[in-house]
């Protein structure tokens, strides 16, 4: 039976640098219960049992079809967990099997790497009308400024989000995911939603060239996917498309931090595309993923789950474990990085990681070359974080052009 009292995960500690929170964790078992949201998770903590858990066929992510079974038994804080309507949870995010694989094909074409490919002119561009507009000498916060007004460009002409649209996604995913309370949670994803259903209704009025006219054309001619699943879908496609956003920020403040990396990287340009994979490595986005379950009893490294139990994989402590990457702790963009989990893994891995990559490396390297001795305006470590049991997000990265 698991413990009814499990370690309380989001305090002021795990906020501020999680990564020894895990190392405790991954010391106590290969897979702990602790209070995430309200609900017990066992989190898993180790690279090589990471990954066999997310590459798992029997596990489960449709919690919206169990819930009356793995609800019940896994929830102790009713009060901390925001309550999400059922209806705009049917995305490929939160679906198994048959119609996880049919959600995907929709979109997997989508974000092929020669599409992806397409998109670097425009990425480009628009990264070098932000840097234009960054005033020299003064502190200006990059994330603000720069990582999130590139990526939301990028999304927002990619889904075809009309002008007026596009102010408020930002802030409401920004509040869903990393929200300070219960309620401002749910307000975040109650917008989202409601957004996506005004999309619908304006595809199907003034269609255009985008991705989501595309989606609305499959749900209508093809009737491949209901109107639950397109509304679900889209506000997926605005959360995963804004988290380029977080790598940018986070990248620049670790390379901001260290002169003798950008003096590295101005040297050799290549090496920007190993610097991303080392930031996602380093400072995973997703600290915890999104619980699964297994409708049978599980063992992680002698660890017994009981059936229904939901279980946490931990990319943020994975990426750090020293029995895959040595000297786990130290940023070095340099080391060999394959395999990280920092995009998932298994038949749930991140279907825009190739997207994220070249927004993240772009952005990197047209402010760095444009502005080499840019300077961060505050230590690394007064910087703040976002609250948040799943996702590592700066609030703001206050630095100096130079």
């Amino acid at each position: 039976m698991a413990e009814n009292r499990p370690k309380y995960l989001a305090t002021s500690q795990y906020t501020a640098c999680p990564y020894a929170v895990f190392d405790g964790l991954r010391d106590t078992a290969p897979a702990v219960p602790v209070q995430v949201n309200g609900f017990r998770m066992w989190v898993v903590t180790g690279y090589a049992d990471a990954r066999t858990s997310l590459a798992d066929p029997s596990a489960c992510k449709d919690i919206v079809q169990h819930r009356k079974r793995v609800v019940p038994q896994s929830i102790l804080r009713p009060d901390h967990s925001a309550k999400l309507a059922h209806r705009s949870r049917r995305s490929l995010l939160d679906r198994d099997g048959a119609d996880h694989r049919r959600l995907r094909a929709q979109l997997s074409g989508e974000f092929s790497s020669t599409r992806v490919a397409r998109l670097r002119p425009a990425i480009e561009r628009t990264a070098t009308a932000l840097v234009d507009r960054l005033p020299l000498g003064e502190p200006v916060d990059l994330v603000a400024a720069y990582a999130r007004p590139l990526v939301t460009t990028v999304l927002a002409d990619l889904l075809g989000l009309p002008a007026h649209e596009r102010e408020g996604f930002p802030g409401w995913q920004m509040s869903m995911l990393t929200g300070s309370s219960v309620a401002e949670a749910e307000d975040g994803a109650h917008h989202l939603h409601e957004l996506a259903l005004r999309m619908i209704e304006l595809k199907k009025h003034e269609p255009g060239d985008d991705l989501f006219t595309r989606l609305l054309r499959i749900h209508e001619v093809e009737g491949s996917m209901d109107v639950d699943e397109l509304a679900s879908t889209f506000v997926v496609l605005l959360i995963g498309g804004s988290e380029p956003a977080t790598a940018i920020g986070t990248g620049l403040a670790l390379l901001l931090d260290r002169p003798d990396t950008v003096r590295k990287l101005l040297a050799s340009p290549d090496l920007f595309g190993p610097a991303v994979e080392e930031i996602v490595r380093y400072e995973s986005p997703f600290k915890l993923l999104p619980p699964r379950f297994s409708e049978k009893p599980l063992e992680v490294s002698g660890v017994a789950i009981p059936a229904g139990e939901m279980i946490a994989v931990s990319p943020g402590a994975a990426n750090r474990d020293p029995a895959r990457f040595p000297d786990p702790d130290t940023f070095d963009i340099e080391r060999n990085t394959r395999g990280h989990l920092g995009f998932g893994h298994g038949t749930h891995r991140c279907l825009g990681a190739g997207l994220g990559r070249l927004e993240t490396e772009t952005a990197l390297r047209t402010l760095i070359t444009r502005f080499p001795r840019t300077r961060l305006a505050a230590p690394f470590a007064d910087l703040t974080w976002r609250p948040g049991s799943f996702m590592r997000r700066l609030d703001g990265l206050p630095a100096i052009l130079d």
